[in-house]
């Protein structure tokens, strides 16, 4: 595959990644209208578990960190899948109305939630792979 063509694949497959992303919140939006920031959060923690199988696979030897393939999964996909901006302001907009309790909770949450698919990520590459 030629350097161009590459980046077209990686520009594909971050854009598959935001596609992805945005049928998860589209879909949690109607689904739960109490917390509409659920939706990115999911993606988030999801991207954290999907992120560690990368890592686990690339640990256990059977992926190359500077292979093309991983250059697609991680700084495409899961580049265009998870979205800390949008989350951060998401957050900020509960903050605005005042709710700083539970833009605070719904902040650690999420990263507490991202730290442990992350190590769950690893577990379950580590085992796979």
């Amino acid at each position: 595959m030629s350097g161009l063509s590459f980046m077209l694949a990686l520009g594909a497959s971050g854009g598959v990644g935001a596609l992805c992303r945005w049928g998860v919140d589209v879909t949690w939006l109607k689904l739960e209208k109490r917390h509409p920031a659920g939706g990115i959060a999911l993606v988030n923690v999801a991207a954290c578990l999907l992120g560690g199988v990368l890592i686990a696979a690339v640990v256990g030897g059977n992926l190359e960190a500077n292979s093309r393939l991983y250059t697609l999964v991680a700084t495409g996909f899961l580049g265009g899948f998870s979205t800390f901006s949008t989350f951060v302001l998401d957050i900020f907009s509960v903050t605005e109305r005042g709710n700083w309790r539970r833009a605070w909770g719904a902040l650690l949450l999420v990263w507490a939630l991202s730290l442990l698919a992350a190590a769950a990520g690893l577990a379950l590459g580590s085992f796979w792979f």
